[in-house]
C-alpha cells in the first residue's frame, strides 16, 4: 500500500496540470533528440540537439527562438550515483528574438534509488552561462519520480509516467539573485531496447521573488542508445 501513494499523488498532479493546460495556450514548444553511447561500465556519453518555438497569439505563428547542441560525459559512482560534465552552445542571434548566443558549462551530481516500483531521483547541478558579454551562475536542484504504467517492470512497448519539481537560483554581479521554479509531468513509451519517446508538460515560474506570471512548455523528446 505504501508504494501506491506516489502513483496517486502524481496522477492527481498530472491530471490537474493537463486539465489546466487544456484551457491555456502553451507559450513554448520544445523538441529534443538525445543520442547516448555507453563507452564502458562506468562512462557514458551523449549528444543532444534541441530547439524551441514560441507561440504568438496575435497571428498563431510558431517561430523558432533558438537551436542548441549539447554534450554530456557521465561517470558512474557505485550502482546509483553519477557525476557529469557538460557543454552546450545555443544559437539565438539568427532567430526572431535575436538574443545573444549562449555558451554553457555544467557540473552535475545525480543519484537514484528504487525501493519498490517507483524510482526516485535527485539531481544537483551548477551552470556557468556565458550570454554575450555577461556571465550568470545558476544553482539547480531537481527531485523526480518515474514508474511503469503496466506492471512492475518496464518492457518494450510499454509506457511510463514521470514527474519532477525543480528550484533554481541564478546569480550575476549586476543583478539581484533570481529564484525560479519548475514543475513537470509527462508520459513516455519504450519503442525498443534502444529507443524511447517522451512527451511532457512543464510550468516555469521565473523571477519567483517578484511573483511574475509563469509560462507553459510542451516538450517532445526522442532518446536513442547506440
Amino acid at each position: 500500500m505504501w508504494c501506491t501513494k506516489p502513483y496517486l499523488f502524481f496522477t492527481l498532479l498530472g491530471l490537474g496540470v493537463f486539465a489546466y493546460a487544456q484551457q491555456t495556450t502553451p507559450h513554448f514548444l520544445e523538441s529534443q533528440v538525445v543520442v547516448s553511447h555507453k563507452v564502458s561500465s562506468t562512462y557514458n556519453a551523449n549528444l543532444g540537439l534541441s530547439s524551441r518555438m514560441e507561440h504568438h497569439t496575435n497571428d498563431n505563428s510558431l517561430p523558432t527562438t533558438f537551436l542548441q547542441v549539447s554534450h554530456f560525459s557521465s561517470f558512474r559512482i557505485g550502482n546509483n550515483n553519477k557525476i557529469s560534465l557538460g557543454v552546450l552552445y545555443r544559437f539565438s542571434e539568427d532567430f526572431e528574438n535575436q538574443y545573444p548566443n549562449e555558451f554553457r558549462l555544467t557540473q552535475q551530481f545525480h543519484m537514484a534509488f528504487k525501493p519498490h516500483v517507483v524510482r526516485y531521483t535527485h539531481r544537483f547541478r551548477v551552470e556557468e552561462r556565458f550570454v554575450g558579454a555577461d556571465l550568470f551562475t545558476r544553482f539547480r536542484y531537481r527531485f523526480g519520480i518515474d514508474f511503469p504504467l503496466n506492471g512492475q517492470v518496464l518492457d518494450v512497448g510499454e509506457t511510463y509516467a514521470l514527474a519532477n519539481v525543480e528550484s533554481q537560483l541564478q546569480l550575476q554581479n549586476a543583478q539581484y539573485p533570481r529564484y525560479n521554479f519548475r514543475a513537470l509531468t509527462g508520459i513516455g513509451v519504450v519503442i525498443s531496447s534502444d529507443v524511447k519517446l517522451q512527451m511532457s508538460l512543464q510550468y516555469r515560474l521565473a523571477h519567483f521573488s517578484t511573483i511574475q506570471t509563469g509560462s507553459w512548455f510542451v516538450h517532445f523528446g526522442g532518446y536513442i542508445k547506440i
